[in-house]
């Protein structure tokens, strides 16, 4: 590689940057396999898809702003803020004590994550020529396949084994010494002049961007599609959205000049990624399903098996930038990997089956990681190449901003999707409806749930409020995964409580009651041997066998309703286990038929795009 005179500092800046960015990619995971422990401990569930939300639509509105704020200070200053303001949210998320500080908290990572997601790549094009800028974007785009398989496994680890409070706590260490790399050795890489910065132009981003992604993040699962609420942030984002392109294109200078689309690599780069952003996440997104409730592998299993994907995508992010460092030419290379992108996402359209075999699967995930690699770093290399130096860093910015709109519209779409299959064939499966079937919750950090431990849960109520438990019974009305045909054999105080009611019965008739012998004779449901006593003549009975007898009863009818309630639920965890096997594995064969018609949208403007030649000198270093 060929440095610039600087090249000791250089290399050891990219340490830094590369740490920071790792870090940022690494809490967009990390912190999934942690929330449940979180819940249980700061309560406030409602708030649970919170926590991702926050984190999410901090770092999209963020990273235009910090792109900008490069062209107008020292990159170096601006980067040593985004990491102190990133290692400044995990400080305070780690040290939450409810849900609402933490997504307060989570709110601020996110504002310094998708600082440092835009400051890296601009960083590099400061320190690089676009030539030279392929081979490390090839290890920034490894860095997010390798965070997004390292992520839940160390949230875990973290979690079971220290608490979950260190999985914020682990990013300072690392930072400090991220932050360490770029205060010794990263050049100032000052503006040539100094420009205002648009603060009407960032607060009517955030006015059009917040609203969309709630819109998205919100439809078809939270509220639907045409709630009011839902039509309000649509409205409230096209209106705001307007404003914006008014406000951009006449102020003198503004966060994002608009000029730069008439510059087709950029536009066409940044539309592509606008595609392949929901393409690469419904491709991540939803396999852990699949492999956890098809394939019964666990959670922990489901992270390695998925490593493949994360090795593909690692090998073509890093092949692919040193064949365009190597070639000069970025469109063959991208176009190549959109077309086999393609082909596998149909073939994992055609072959996916509930009994497809788990070495093909896997197979399939590591062809789909080579396709989208490339991807991740070429683009945006792309978009680069003729953007003029002092818009560099909002160019850069925007386009991923742009993947992260596309991702979040196209995940919304995808995950409705996968609600309609499951929602049909679950309605096959219990044709009686929510009497019979339990609710499948969905969360925001996804669907994959551990039924086996859920059932053992409803098992655990069911019996505890048939003998009584008074907790256990409010827990099961409040539950929505339990049937609803338990519920209606399910009363306050359990058997106990009906027993109590029958001994009185019992003793009245034995005392001399007629009527309430009569219609203790005629019910069906009391116990024969209760019957025998109440057949025998008056006072042949003392009390102490009566009383016996009562408990005896009591005891069997206890462990007959027990073994009734775990063999109905047994039995419905099977049907739900089939139905959701099925379900999933039809959602994901329609998600990646969608997935290769986003590739084929992403094709179209890879087939626009100019095949320049990527030039260009390093930029000269203080």
């Amino acid at each position: 590689m060929n440095f610039t005179p600087d090249a000791k500092e250089v290399r050891y800046t990219m340490v830094g940057i590369l740490l920071g960015l790792f870090l940022a990619a690494l809490d967009q995971t990390i912190v999934s396999t942690a929330m449940p422990r979180i819940v249980g401990e700061l309560k406030g569930a409602e708030y649970y898809a919170w926590v991702t939300t926050s984190y999410l639509l901090a770092s999209t509105v963020s990273a235009p702003v910090f792109g900008r704020l490069t062209e107008l200070f020292s990159r170096k200053a601006v980067l040593v803020a985004a990491v102190l303001l990133f290692l400044l949210g995990s400080a305070l998320s780690g040290l939450s004590q409810n849900m609402v500080e933490l997504v307060l908290f989570r709110g601020v990572q996110g504002l310094g994550g998708g600082a440092l997601f835009a400051l890296a790549l601009t960083t590099l094009a400061a320190l690089f020529p676009p030539r030279e800028r392929g081979r490390l974007a090839g290890v920034f785009g490894a860095m997010f396949g390798l965070s997004s398989a390292v992520g839940p496994w160390l949230g875990g680890l973290l979690t079971d084994h220290f608490s979950w409070r260190w999985v914020f706590y682990v990013n300072m260490p690392v930072g400090a010494v991220a932050l360490w790399f770029i205060l010794r050795h990263m050049p100032r890489l000052s503006p040539g002049k100094r420009e205002p910065f648009d603060f009407l132009g960032a607060f009517l981003l955030a006015a059009w961007a917040v609203p969309l992604m709630l819109a998205f993040s919100w439809g078809g699962s939270t509220y639907p599609w045409d709630s009011p609420r839902i039509l309000g942030l649509f409205a409230l984002a096209a209106a705001a959205f307007g404003l914006w392109v008014l406000v951009e294109l006449r102020v003198p200078h503004p966060l994002f000049d608009l000029a730069v689309f008439r510059i087709p690599t950029f536009t066409y780069a940044a539309l592509a990624s606008f595609f392949y952003g929901p393409a690469f996440l419904g491709a991540v997104a939803f396999l852990p399903l699949y492999l956890q409730v098809v394939k019964g592998v666990s959670a922990s299993q489901s992270g390695v098996t998925v490593l493949p994907l994360t090795f593909g995508v690692i090998l073509g992010s890093v092949g692919g930038g040193q064949l365009a460092a190597r070639h000069g030419r970025y469109k063959g290379l991208v176009l190549g990997s959109a077309l086999f992108l393609l082909g596998i996402f149909l073939l994992f359209h055609f072959l996916l089956r509930v009994d497809t075999p788990l070495w093909l699967a896997v197979f399939l995930f590591f062809l789909a990681g080579l396709g989208l690699g490339p991807a991740q770093s070429l683009l945006n290399i792309a978009a680069q190449n003729d953007v003029p130096m002092n818009r560099i860093g909002s160019a850069t910015s925007a386009v991923q901003f742009m993947r992260q709109i596309g991702a979040t519209m196209g995940v919304a779409f995808l995950g409705t999707v996968l609600a309609s299959a499951l929602s049909d064939h679950l309605k096959a499966a219990f044709p009686q409806g929510a009497a019979g079937a339990p609710v499948l919750a969905q969360g925001g950090e996804g669907m994959a749930l551990d039924l086996d431990r859920e059932f053992a849960r409803l098992e655990d109520l069911l019996a505890r409020a048939l003998r009584g438990d008074e907790a256990a019974y409010r827990a099961l009305l409040q539950d929505p995964m339990v049937p609803k045909a338990y519920l209606q054999g399910l009363s306050p105080g359990g058997l106990p409580a009906r027993f109590a009611a029958l001994k009185e019965e019992v003793r009245a008739a034995l005392a001399g009651d007629e009527a309430a012998r009569r219609a203790l004779l005629q019910d069906p449901a009391l116990p024969e041997d209760l019957k025998a006593f109440l057949r025998a003549p008056r006072g042949a009975l003392g009390p102490e066998a009566v009383e016996a007898a009562l408990a005896q009863a009591e005891a069997r009818a206890l462990e007959e309703a027990t073994r009734q309630a775990v063999a109905g639920l047994e039995a419905a965890k099977a049907r739900l286990k089939e139905a959701l096997s099925f379900g999933i594995t039809e959602a994901l064969r329609r998600i990646f038929l969608y997935s290769a018609l986003f590739t084929l949208g992403a094709l179209v403007f890879v087939l626009l795009l100019p095949d320049r030649e990527l030039k260009g000198r390093p930029a000269p270093v203080e």
